[in-house]
C-alpha cells in the first residue's frame, strides 16, 4: 500500500527516461510513433507510414463533418 502511495507522488523526472538523440535518431528509423526527447517532450514521428494513415484518415473524417 505505501509503495502506491509513494508511485503518485513520483517525479516526472523518474518516470519519463531520457533519451539520448543517436536513441532519437534509432526511433525515426525504426518507425516509432512517439518519440520522447531528453527533456521530456512528446513528438510524433511524422515518418511513420501508421502516423500518416491515422492522419490521412482523421482529416478525411473531418471533412465529412
Amino acid at each position: 500500500m505505501l509503495r502506491i502511495f509513494r508511485s503518485l507522488f513520483t517525479s516526472p523526472e523518474k518516470l519519463v527516461h531520457a533519451v539520448h538523440p543517436a536513441h532519437i535518431q534509432d526511433a525515426i528509423d525504426e518507425g516509432e510513433r512517439i518519440i520522447i526527447d531528453e527533456d521530456g517532450n512528446a513528438s510524433v514521428n511524422v515518418e511513420c507510414l501508421a502516423v500518416q494513415e491515422d492522419f490521412a484518415r482523421h482529416v478525411e473524417m473531418l471533412k465529412r463533418a
